[in-house]
């Protein structure tokens, strides 16, 4: 009888590992990390399938494949493979998520200016595209390769019971008009009206997060300047009491 209350107690945990383990879109964390996953990995066909409706409708495979593949890149694609990504925070509201990922990847700014000054010292060298691992793993043989984690926001909307990712294409064109426009009032001193041309785009898409912290920005800018000096006296004060308790 015991013997029997084991095998029934393994059957169930296997189907349950199982049951989490499939792919029947019921959780949208699996599923967000399977197409960061995928992306990253450059297997756009089976990222693709995670989109929404609205985002396959408005852009075929063939033109998502063209906009991320990075295959024909001689830097971007050996460096893709190293990035790394951790879901923050996922929130559902009804038949909306909404997610906030930490992306670690390669400073490629800072991965070409050291390749680029490498080459330089020596008269005549260049990168040959087909030795471009090579030359990445000689240059950071003895040091790890220079990371950057950024922040990204990610929607999610349940479609016949499955969750897909909302890429937001449709208000891209949109999106993207505003951001500009709010850049060049920011620029202009302007900043009450470039805040609000920033809260119309990300009313357009919730999930652009970086719009959130320009507002933040700018809303701090456009406090009195007392206000301000006080505010940033307490961050320092705050900074500073954080350290003093972790060292006693």
């Amino acid at each position: 009888m015991r013997s029997l209350n084991r095998v029934l107690l393994m059957t169930l945990i296997i189907g349950a590992l199982l049951g989490a383990c499939r792919p029947d879109g019921s959780d949208p964390r699996a599923v967000l990390t399977r197409y960061l996953t995928a992306t990253y990995r450059q297997d756009l066909k089976k990222a693709y399938a995670h989109l929404s409706a609205a985002d396959r409708s408005f852009r075929s495979l063939k033109t998502f494949i063209s906009y991320n593949s990075t295959e024909d890149s001689v830097v971007v694609a050996p460096l893709m493979r190293r990035t790394a990504f951790e879901i923050e925070t996922l929130t559902i509201d009804g038949d909306r998520a909404r997610a906030v990922v930490q992306v670690h990847q390669p400073d490629l700014e800072q991965v070409m200016a050291d390749l680029f000054n490498s080459a330089l010292s020596s008269i005549g060298s260049g990168i040959d595209p087909d030795e471009f691992d090579d030359q990445l793993e000689k240059r950071y043989r003895n040091r790890p390769v220079p990371m950057i984690t950024v922040r990204r926001g990610f929607g999610l909307v349940r479609e016949a019971g499955k969750w897909r990712v909302s890429a937001g294409w449709p208000q891209e064109e949109e999106v993207g008009r505003r951001v500009m426009e709010a850049g060049r009032l920011e620029e202009s001193g302007e900043f009450k009206e470039a805040k609000g041309k920033y809260e119309e785009a990300l009313a357009l898409n919730e999930n652009l997060i970086e719009l959130e912290e320009k507002i933040k920005a700018l809303e701090f800018r456009m406090k009195p300047a007392a206000e301000a000096d006080r505010e940033s006296r307490q961050a320092i004060e705050r900074m500073l009491e954080n350290r003093r308790r972790r060292f006693q």
